[in-house]
């Protein structure tokens, strides 16, 4: 299939994914509940399709690989997750999604800093747009500093470090075997563990029992296939294509969020501007 079309799946499940757990938290679901029943959804789905692309390959797992898809699904699809999670609840889908969209600045500051890799001047325009956009989106005129300390935008922040600092481990893993789908599959085996670990049972039942899970079932189905049209768009095309594709996820947060979440979300032009400069940043960078 066209690598550029499979982009256009992955940037609309990812910009849907938000909005459609927001219409869960609306229904007295948790942020706890909602990652594990994405994440339980995940699973199996990955298992289903590997087949298809390669198969899984457990035999070539090396230690320092293993360790390497652990940490990558631990930070990304575990920690991270969860606190995109909590901040889509707590400051809206469309603004948490910018924030945590910025998460490739950390990727760079850290490549620069433990991999000696040199930053342009136009990853540093990238970089400044991403701020900028960052700004637009979180900033509130006359709030003061008081805002920085807002749970859901520190959990923002905090989703996109953990999304910054993934791409580290999960590239040391596959530079010592590449397998991407086994890769995958640790990571999100990894990233459930940690994740039921965080959530108590009576929470849980309560949970899946509840109006929400209808939506928390859909909003994992969407973050799988999401994920797994990346994989199939990038074995087909080459990443300059795709990845400015996918990129535009927020945009499509966006649009979503003004068609199902009207009258629960307002978007401002700050937040609209904002998100499409934090686009254009992590597409230039």
């Amino acid at each position: 299939m066209d690598g550029k079309l499979l982009a256009l799946v992955t940037a609309t499940c990812f910009g849907l994914n938000p909005v459609v757990l927001k219409l869960g938290f609306q229904r007295k679901g948790t942020s706890e509940v909602a990652l594990v029943i994405g994440l339980a959804v995940t699973v199996p789905i990955y298992i289903l399709v590997a087949p298809l692309i390669g198969g899984l390959d457990f035999g070539a797992v090396t230690v320092p690989a293993l360790i390497g898809f652990i940490l990558g699904g631990l930070f990304g699809t575990g920690i991270g997750r969860r606190w995109m999670y909590i901040a889509i609840e707590r400051i809206g889908a469309s603004p948490a999604t910018a924030i945590k969209n910025s998460a490739p600045v950390i990727t760079t500051f850290l490549a620069v800093l433990f991999l000696g890799e040199e930053v342009t001047f136009v990853q540093w325009l990238a970089v400044a747009s991403i701020v900028a956009g960052i700004t637009l989106v979180t900033w509130k005129p006359g709030a003061g500093l008081g805002q920085l300390r807002d749970v859901g935008l520190l959990a923002a922040i905090g989703s996109a470090l953990s999304y910054g600092v993934r791409p580290l481990f999960l590239e040391w893993g596959l530079d010592q075997v590449d397998i991407p789908m086994t890769a995958a599959l640790i990571g999100a085996v990894a990233a459930l563990v940690y994740a039921s670990l965080f959530t108590r049972l009576d929470r849980m039942r309560a949970g899946l029992l509840g109006p929400a899970a209808p939506f928390f079932l859909g909003a994992g189905v969407l973050q799988a296939f999401g994920f797994l049209s990346l994989t199939f768009g990038l074995s087909s095309d080459d990443v300059s294509i795709v990845y400015p594709v996918t990129s535009s996820a927020p945009l499509f947060t966006l649009a979503f969020t003004a068609l199902l979440l009207r009258g629960v979300e307002t978007l401002t032009w700050r937040i609209v501007l904002g998100a499409a400069a934090v686009v254009a940043g992590v597409i230039w960078l």
